[in-house]
């Protein structure tokens, strides 16, 4: 997927750092790259989760969610039509974990990046005070359906911070043009995302499989094997 391309991702597995053990799990990256707020829009990525729901082989076993900043950005440029209100966001978001959870061992909800020099001050402190409560919304909806949530917003503000203060720094730093991120800025995500996912034990737990009453294994573990046994035998 480029820039403006919308669509989800799924990988055979974890690639960086503390991940590396996870190259059998399905891992899914579902990720807001168009606005979505006119008619048609507006239930654009719920219909990419159900979508890759209804194609998947097989379920999740680990999803990354994340959206908002697009919502909150199209009001700022003026284009109404394509900007979300914080209600109906927070609906979409429910209705996205609603489907997924059914159909992924974890999920993790990724908070948005904070907003960089994209504006004047005056108007990207207020960016950033609605981007906030769209993240609020965001770790609230990730408790009610038992997903984690990964804040990146503390560790992006203080590191902005701390590079500001650096002699000799140039902007923009952690983004490449305000907005999106630059190659430092993916670097303090995923740093992050690996802290998160050492934390809650993520990988071992999605590796390992209780052990079950013998009839019951074979009901709940026999997609498992058919996924992964070799075909023709």
């Amino acid at each position: 997927m480029g820039p403006g391309e919308p669509g989800s991702f799924r990988a055979p597995g974890v690639v960086s750092g503390a991940s590396r053990e996870a190259a059998e799990l399905s891992l899914a990256l579902l990720a807001d790259l168009w606005p979505v707020g006119d008619e048609l829009r507006r239930r654009y990525l719920a219909a990419i989760v159900a979508a890759d729901l209804a194609t998947a082989d097989g379920d999740y076993d680990l999803v990354f969610l994340g959206c908002g900043l697009n919502d909150v950005w199209r009001g700022y440029q003026n284009h109404l039509a394509e900007a979300v209100g914080l209600d109906e966001y927070t609906r979409h978001l429910s209705a996205m974990l609603g489907q997924l959870r059914d159909r992924s061992r974890q999920i993790v909800v990724v908070s948005e990046t904070p907003f960089g020099p994209i504006e004047d001050p005056v108007t990207v402190a207020a960016m950033n005070t609605d981007l906030a409560r769209y993240n609020e919304a965001a770790a609230q909806a990730a408790a009610d359906h038992g997903a984690l949530f990964l804040d990146v917003w503390r560790p992006f503000t203080t590191a902005a911070r701390q590079l500001t203060a650096l002699p000799g720094h140039e902007e923009p730093g952690l983004w490449s043009d305000g907005v999106h991120l630059s190659e430092l800025g993916d670097t303090v995500l995923l740093q992050q995302t690996e802290r998160l996912l050492a934390e809650h034990r993520v990988v071992e737990k999605l590796l390992e499989y209780p052990l079950l009453e013998r009839d019951l294994a074979v009901t709940v573990y026999r997609p498992l094997f058919a996924r992964f046994r070799p075909s023709g035998s």
